[in-house]
């Protein structure tokens, strides 16, 4: 064998071992919840899901104590199943809550 099919050999084998690893790491994330869950905490507080409905539209009035504990209980992907196209509102609302 010569150099370079030795070389090739080694970037054959260490690129193998790179896709496998990279593959075991992707198997560790958390999976994707249903939708159901995440509007499950909301629905549990009283007037909640109509106060995260008017935040989406700059009414962050409605935002109490509980209502921003339930939001901030929430997954990362849930905000993008509540504010679909719409990630900066899952912004505004945690800093809402945050203030308040």
């Amino acid at each position: 064998m010569g150099t370079k099919q030795i070389v090739t050999v080694m970037f054959f084998f260490l690129s193998v071992i790179m896709a496998l690893l990279c593959y075991h790491q992707s198997e560790a994330q958390a999976p994707i919840p249903n939708p159901g869950d995440c509007f499950s905490s909301i629905k549990k507080v009283k007037g909640c899901v109509d106060a995260v409905k008017a935040a989406t539209k700059g009414d962050f009035k409605g935002l109490d104590k509980d209502c921003c504990h339930a939001i901030s209980g929430l997954v990362h992907h849930c905000f993008l199943i509540l504010f679909p196209g719409k990630p900066y509102i899952a912004l505004r609302v945690k800093d809402a809550c945050y203030i308040n």
